[in-house]
């Protein structure tokens, strides 16, 4: 019995950073590599998923691909430098953010909005009463 194949696989984020240089960019792998100021040995690895980019290469790729840093992010698992620093700035960070994180995981982006106002206004010390 042969294997089926899905009709509409997702495209990889290589395939779609390659497909965009190359489509869109209109740049070879050379001349991109050189605007990356990385190999285009080490471009071609990150293009077929044997590689993932460092921070500061992924900072460059989104800048000059056009691509949103957090579509990179999520495609490539990998977080914002800032979420590590404050998830292991103490003990209690370390306990508290992953359980925030797990709770908050299906939250929709309003609703993710609405928690970062209200996170805003706690660190900024206002209290519900002088909200009002």
């Amino acid at each position: 019995m042969a294997l089926r194949r899905s009709q509409n696989p997702e495209p990889s984020i290589g395939d779609i950073i390659r497909r965009r240089r190359v489509e869109v960019l209109k740049k070879g792998l050379r001349e991109m590599a050189r605007e990356l100021t990385i190999a285009p040995a080490h471009l071609t690895d990150i293009e077929k998923g044997r590689r993932t980019p460092s921070e500061g290469l992924l900072k460059r790729i989104s800048a000059a691909y056009g691509i949103g840093e957090a579509e990179l992010r999520a495609a490539w698992s990998k977080a914002d430098e800032v979420v590590q620093e404050v998830a292991t700035q103490d003990t209690m960070s370390a306990e508290k953010v992953p359980q925030f994180l797990r709770t908050a995981r299906k939250l929709n982006a309003e609703q993710w909005d609405q928690l970062i106002r209200q996170a805003e206004q706690m660190a900024a010390g206002k209290t519900r009463k002088e909200r009002r």
